[in-house]
């Protein structure tokens, strides 16, 4: 309606005048004083959005004065959209009823058959009580399936940037902990070129550690064009190399072996495949000092395997306390669902620990 230059009370105010016309050339009595009612009834529905009880209580009042304003059906639909208690709405409805049925009649009670003042008073306020109600129901009905999207959509949302937060920070403090633990161990033992190396190491590892989680954070401020972060791209299968060569580099024996060509991968399958491996080298590192790592990825037409499996903990070498809230896994395992794809984790006859999956391409491209 405002694309044709009119607001919301020119509207208004051209169906009050619309329904005063209405109900003074098709009154039956076209008195001054049943003019002046119909006329006064009709600019009344203006209002009757803002104010509906009012509305709804003088239109049935002006009916008294002599015959049914033709304003009474709209005021009384109004009354049903717009009130919410119970109690005041039919305790307006009700007398409306009776007056249409009526003493709002010309006839009056004696004049008319019973069966006609209920048939009457039906069509000219119960049908547009009933109508409004429906509409209202729907209304009510609609607004709580979207607030509840909208709730939904905000769940997933911060479980997803739970696990992104997770796999980010601890991997990367991870690393640190332990670039700080070799650190101490050479620097007795080693020249203090060397040391300024292993420090630069986690001063960079710390360094990303923060943009990764700037980037992470950026997401829940992404309305607002200042504070939000540039989001770089996430990492994927193709960056499993970087991954095994930062482990290498604190000192854990890594070898990744790949077997198949590797297809166009749909990217959320991908970046699961990367977070996996991630995972189950930040807990061969926390809970396995000393033990080596093997990883594997086969690619298939149908499907990604993905495979970690460490040895036992080398003996004697105490683990150094590392963070982690314990939810790792729960979060593959919400990950690897999403994708469509099947999770295995646990301990091996050796002694060591496995984490195994299954990613199938056809669910996750459809």
């Amino acid at each position: 309606m405002r694309g044709f230059g009119m607001s919301a009370w020119g509207w208004e105010l051209l169906l009050g005048i619309g329904v005063a016309t209405l109900g003074t050339f098709g009154s039956a009595v076209t008195t001054p004083g049943r003019i002046a009612v119909e006329a006064a009834c009709g600019l009344a529905l203006v209002l009757r959005r803002r104010h509906p009880v009012p509305v709804a209580v003088g239109v049935a009042a002006a009916s008294l004065l002599g015959g049914v304003p033709f304003a009474l059906p709209f005021a009384a639909y109004a009354l049903a959209v717009r009130v919410r208690d119970s109690r005041v709405l039919w305790a307006v409805a009700v007398p409306a009823i009776a007056v249409a049925a009526g003493p709002g009649r010309p006839e009056g009670w004696p004049a008319v058959a019973p069966p006609r003042l209920v048939v009457e008073a039906a069509v000219i306020v119960c049908a547009p009580l009933l109508l409004g109600l429906y509409v209202r129901t729907r209304r009510d009905l609609a607004e709580r399936e979207a607030r509840g999207q909208v709730e939904r959509a905000r769940t997933e949302e911060r479980a997803r940037l739970a696990r992104e937060m997770h796999d980010v920070v601890t991997h990367r403090v991870s690393l640190m902990v332990l670039q700080a633990g070799t650190l101490r161990m050479r620097a007795e033992a080693v020249r203090g070129e060397e040391v300024r190396a292993a420090a630069e190491q986690i001063r960079a590892t710390g360094v990303q550690a923060l943009d990764e989680l700037r980037a992470v954070v950026g997401v829940l401020r992404a309305g607002d064009p200042v504070e939000a972060a540039p989001l770089s791209p996430q990492p994927d299968l193709p960056d499993l190399d970087a991954l095994v060569r930062e482990s290498r580099s604190v000192g854990v024996p890594v070898e990744l072996v790949v077997r198949g060509e590797a297809p166009e991968l749909p990217p959320p399958l991908s970046r699961t495949a990367y977070r996996i491996v991630q995972e189950a080298l930040t807990n061969a590192r926390k809970h396995a000092p000393g033990a080596s790592v093997a990883v594997e990825v086969d690619y298939g037409p149908e499907r990604v395997g993905v495979r970690v499996r460490n040895t036992p903990p080398r003996a004697g070498r105490p683990a150094d306390p590392l963070p982690g809230g314990g939810s790792g896994l729960l979060g593959l395992r919400e990950r690897v669902a999403l994708v469509g794809g099947a999770l295995w984790a646990g301990p091996t006859a050796e002694g060591g620990f496995e984490v195994r999956a299954e990613l199938p391409v056809t669910a996750v491209a459809s």
